[in-house]
């Protein structure tokens, strides 16, 4: 059976501790905004919908830094395996194992790499333009 201490760690690792009093209320119905009232089951029910939220958050990411990675490399016109996009995702995090990215840095993981498929778009126009105009002067 969760413990209210659980239920406090995992809003705070979701950074719902300010609105805890708000998501106490929702979940309740308005019965209470108050974590004290909560009954054990409504506390394990609670920090059980937090935790799959969370899973399936952190899934997303995951296939959103996966998505960019292969943006990139479809980009420079590379044909990479799954493992080898997790291989480079983990080397940016600098962890062994994918799964074990942290959710911020999944998110700069995530930019990075579509900045780059920006600037990779941005020199492909610029090489196209500078060809362009070599093959009217000649």
């Amino acid at each position: 059976m969760a413990t209210l201490k659980k239920l406090m760690t995992l809003l705070s690792k979701e950074g719902l501790l300010e609105q805890r009093a708000d998501v106490i209320n929702l979940y309740t119905g308005g019965r209470t905004s108050s974590a004290k009232e909560l009954t054990p089951f409504e506390i394990q029910a609670l920090c059980d919908t937090i935790t799959e939220n969370s899973q399936n958050t952190l899934d997303k990411k995951r296939k959103r830094v996966l998505a960019s990675i292969f943006g990139v490399y479809k980009k420079m016109n590379k044909q990479v395996s799954i493992e080898y996009v997790k291989a480079h995702a983990c080397r940016a995090a600098k962890v062994d194992d994918f799964n074990k990215i942290p959710p911020s840095r999944l998110d700069s993981i995530y930019n990075a790499f579509l900045k780059a498929q920006k600037d990779l778009e941005y020199s492909k126009r610029l090489v196209e333009g500078h060809y362009f105009e070599q093959t009217h002067y000649n």
